[in-house]
């Protein structure tokens, strides 16, 4: 399975102002998520909707996660580690 690269998904500021890379995706019933991960990373910032080819673009390691299922995550510990995945509570 690929993603359409005009599937539109949901990403943090820093993720949107390049300031960090994608280090932990989210799939539930309502989209897709693409975060920095970071714990720091304010909850109540305005999170930014863009097409996920722009994220496949910048980072080619999230083309694996379009098998990712409803209400599962997956995530690494830096930019060149490997996806783990697991499921949400």
């Amino acid at each position: 399975m690929e993603f359409n690269n005009n599937l539109g998904v949901y990403i943090c500021s820093h993720v949107f102002d390049k300031k960090s890379p994608i280090l932990l995706s989210v799939r539930d019933e309502d989209g897709w998520q693409f975060l920095c991960g970071d714990e720091d990373c304010p909850e109540n910032s305005q999170p930014h909707f863009v097409g996920v080819g722009h994220l496949i673009h910048r980072d080619p390691s999230i083309s694996v996660l379009a098998n990712l299922k409803v209400n599962s995550f997956a995530q690494k510990i830096h930019l060149n580690a490997n996806w783990e995945f697991g499921d949400l509570e």
